[in-house]
């Protein structure tokens, strides 16, 4: 039904009643008489009726309604009732949400069943960027791509690194995906939202004489055992920081991450990995198996010093007393000491070397705790291992990511594996593409190669 209303009140101080199309002689009696002298006077509006359906407020089965106002014409009024009409029938109607974008986050947030962490993350950008903008005061079902997209840009051009702004397009992803399938709204307007590129820096390992290197100085600290399982493992910091004795097997040479330990909001939370892939057992080779043996000696040492004060944690890397060991406190009390050694001893040797009149060597370039997980890779990659097995070793969801990450570490090696196929079959005859002088035969304009 199409109706017209204002917002003129009578002598009483009561609201005029709306001014519905064929109107009857009481509706017409207690509309306002502009309504009826005056065309342009009031708004347009439409009225729906859905039939019965349950309301969750109240618990009881109701007459469901649906009133829209304030078209500036009859034709915009009856297009839009239309338009709603037709996804009723079709059951894609929704009822106009008129909750702000940022009170939907937060009451989200507190039913999204998400990890301590990632509710942290997500509420951070919540409060500290959503809330304050255009789109948090937004009503829900009003928001469309645009509007998520011009958020988007805005905190862009205020300077935000991108990977910020991506995260946190992701949480007002999830909560738009929560909203649709609370059936609160149709689609998700911030799927289809445009970033610019980005160029993911390229990792630079360093060398095996440079990793070699850095692990002998890893030997001389106390803690150095947890970079050179980094090392040769791929484990990731958080996986590092969580594992335990019973999740290791020295006797069949096998380690399974069953646990991650991070810090949020300044505490402690342990939890399972993300994914299962994450969670697959891994093989040790002879020197992993021999440093974390030699650690469980060093370990039982302390346990015998401390007695009773020894805190049987269970987990594999641990302070003095038993305690177990922040991801952070790997970081900066381990890795960075380690990472100033070695490069203080190319240091000193370059002096030499300058003073011989040789070229210096490259000092360790800076890479981070997780760069350790990266160097694996590198040189899993360098001792002629493929693709499919580097991703199952790092656990990977998909060969993809593995190849998207590395892709510039692999080099020519697919030319090399191309030849490695071709050199399996026996011919009796060879097409050379060297001539006598030992040199690559020059290739024509049309692609063929001239031999001299």
């Amino acid at each position: 039904m199409i109706y017209r209303r204002c917002s003129c009140r009578d002598e009483r101080g009561k609201p005029y009643g709306n001014l519905p199309e064929n109107a009857t002689e009481q509706q017409i009696a207690r509309a306002c008489p502009r309504l009826l002298s005056d065309p342009k006077h009031g708004k347009w509006g439409y009225y729906l009726s859905r039939g019965f359906g349950f309301d969750p407020k109240t618990k009881k089965m109701k007459r469901l309604q649906t009133r829209v106002a304030n078209f500036s014409s009859k034709r915009a009024a009856q297009s839009a009732y239309a338009k709603a009409k037709t996804e009723h029938d079709a059951g894609q109607f929704r009822e106009t949400n008129r909750t702000p974008f940022a009170q939907w986050c937060n009451e989200w947030l507190e039913t999204s069943g998400l990890s301590t962490g990632l509710v942290a993350a997500y509420r951070r950008y919540f409060d500290n960027d959503v809330a304050p903008s255009a789109l948090g005061r937004m009503r829900l079902s009003d928001i469309r791509r645009a509007d998520v997209q011009r958020f988007v840009d805005g905190m862009l051009a205020a300077g935000r690194g991108l990977p910020t702004v991506r995260k946190a397009h992701r949480g007002i992803s999830s909560a738009f995906t929560a909203a649709v399938r609370g059936d609160l709204i149709a689609a998700n307007p911030a799927h289809g939202v445009v970033f610019p590129k980005e160029r993911r820096p390229k990792f630079e390992p360093w060398s095996p004489a440079q990793a070699g290197l850095f692990l002998d100085h890893a030997a001389k600290h106390r803690l150095g055992v947890v970079l050179e399982v980094a090392m040769f493992t791929g484990l990731r910091p958080a996986e590092l920081a969580g594992l335990r004795w019973i999740d290791i097997d020295l006797a069949s040479r096998t380690l399974t991450v069953r646990w991650t330990r991070t810090i949020v909001d300044g505490k402690v939370e342990e939890k399972e990995p993300k994914t299962e892939e994450s969670q697959a057992s891994i093989d040790l080779e002879d020197q992993t198996v021999g440093a974390l043996v030699a650690w469980q000696i060093t370990q039982q040492h302390e346990r015998e010093r401390f007695g009773a004060l020894w805190q049987n944690s269970g987990y594999v890397f641990t302070h003095e007393d038993g305690r177990p060991l922040r991801r952070d406190y790997v970081l900066k009390n381990v890795f960075k000491p380690v990472w100033a050694a070695t490069n203080a001893t190319i240091a000193a040797e370059n002096d030499k070397r300058v003073a011989r009149g040789e070229q210096p060597e490259p000092l360790l370039s800076w890479i981070k705790m997780h760069g350790l997980r990266h160097m694996h890779a590198s040189l899993m990659l360098a001792s002629g291992a493929d693709i499919a097995l580097t991703s199952k070793r790092l656990r990977h969801s998909s060969v993809v990511i593995t190849s998207d990450v590395y892709t510039h570490l692999i080099g020519d090696r697919a030319r090399h594996a191309a030849e490695a196929v071709a050199a399996l079959v026996p011919r009796a005859t060879a097409h050379p593409v060297h001539n006598d002088d030992g040199q690559i035969a020059p290739v024509d304009a049309g692609g063929v190669g001239t031999l001299a």
